[in-house]
């Protein structure tokens, strides 16, 4: 009777420690991405393994925006969001490209971003046909200005398409920035254009 009390009590112990050890392991797989879309504008996005995206509770001006982290961001990682503009829709995406190859739309990305930012370069950025620009830069400090903010650097995309903007800005610890710099690559060619 002790010996049959004894294997049960092994036989439940081992299967814990299975478990467990299966529990382990599965935790350890990186998670599969999951892709996540407005089905209103076909605006989507396939996060690379590692990230997870949800609808972002910040959209703002946008008309469909979407957090793209790692599971340990707390005030890093990316937001994407998609302004649908109507009068877009008069320009083919050939004509829209040509701007953004034009020195003017340098220009007034420059402007446009040096109001918050102290730029430390822009160049072009295409992805799924649309010409754009990426910038990389970090948060000017007026006073009042948190002090975390100048502790991370952004690196900030802009598409133009007939359907409207594309914007997106990722950001990072200054330190690991240049080590995620790839990662924010992979979210952005993540991204599924609207439709």
């Amino acid at each position: 009777m002790l010996l049959i009390s004894d294997c049960r009590i092994e036989l439940r112990q081992g299967a814990a420690m299975v478990a467990g050890a299966l529990a382990i392991w599965a935790a350890s797989i990186p998670a599969i991405a999951q892709p996540i879309s407005d089905p209103a504008t076909g605006f989507a996005i396939t996060p690379p393994p590692g990230y997870v995206a949800q609808p972002s509770t910040a959209a703002g001006n946008y008309t469909a925006a979407f957090e793209v982290k790692k599971p340990d961001d707390k005030d890093t990682g990316c937001r994407i969001g998609f302004l649908h503009i109507p009068e877009k829709a008069r320009f083919t995406q050939a004509e829209l490209n040509g701007y953004a190859a034009k020195p003017e739309w340098a220009s007034e990305i420059r402007t446009a971003f040096s109001r918050l930012y102290d730029i430390i370069s822009l160049d072009r950025f295409e992805h799924a046909g649309a010409l754009g620009s990426v910038v990389v830069a970090d948060r000017k400090m007026p006073p009042g200005t948190p002090p975390r903010a100048g502790e991370i650097r952004a690196w900030l995309v802009v598409l133009e398409t007939p359907k409207g903007r594309i914007s997106m800005a990722c950001i990072a610890d200054k330190p690991s920035f240049e080590a995620r710099r790839s990662e924010f690559v992979a979210v952005a060619l993540g991204v599924t254009l609207p439709k």
